[in-house]
């Protein structure tokens, strides 16, 4: 953490190359957790850009009294939530390629669906629940981490993490599939 805000006071002092090493530590983390909030590949990607560019844009009113990396999750939240309240509609893309032998087929055709559930699921939660699910199980973020991330005690991320899974086993119980702790 302290190389990342290095990083930043090099930035700011006009050392271009700093902010690069900056996106390229975090790049693959805000994309994933961006394609995770909005299931659409494409958009991921165009909001992942967007994320960087608001951070380099916003990057000297980084107060470092938060960690870099919890700032940029904050900036990404910020980003996808006006995105998704933006396109109300979800589209779940079904690619699938087989190859194989069928008992490998099918065993893979299962999982596909299991997990398609699952991010139905995912979406079909408030907000908040999605949110703490997402930075602690899919981003693997401490309950602080994440508290931090979305501005919230730890008792609230603990509160939403522990009513969304509540709810998503609800969910995918209603659907046939049941998900054991």
């Amino acid at each position: 953490m302290d190389e990342d805000i290095k990083l930043v006071e090099r930035y700011i002092s006009g050392d271009e190359k700093s902010i690069e090493e900056l996106v390229m530590r975090y790049q693959k983390q805000i994309y994933g957790f961006i394609y995770r909030m909005t299931n659409d590949i494409e958009e991921a990607k165009d909001l992942t850009q967007k994320t960087f560019v608001s951070a380099i844009n916003g990057i000297r009113g980084f107060r470092k009294e938060a960690s870099f990396k919890t700032w940029l999750y904050q900036i990404a939240i910020n980003t996808s939530l006006n995105h998704i309240r933006q396109s109300r509609h979800e589209e779940i893309e079904i690619e699938e390629s087989i190859v194989g032998n069928q008992a490998d087929a099918l065993s893979t055709i299962i999982e596909k669906e299991k997990k398609d559930h699952i991010k139905r699921g995912l979406h079909e939660l408030p907000e908040r629940q999605r949110l703490a699910i997402v930075l602690r199980v899919y981003d693997g973020l401490s309950c602080g981490e994440a508290a931090k991330v979305m501005g919230c005690s730890e008792g609230a991320v603990k509160a939403h993490y522990h009513n969304g899974v509540k709810r998503l086993r609800e969910i995918l119980k209603e659907r046939g599939y049941e998900i054991r702790s």
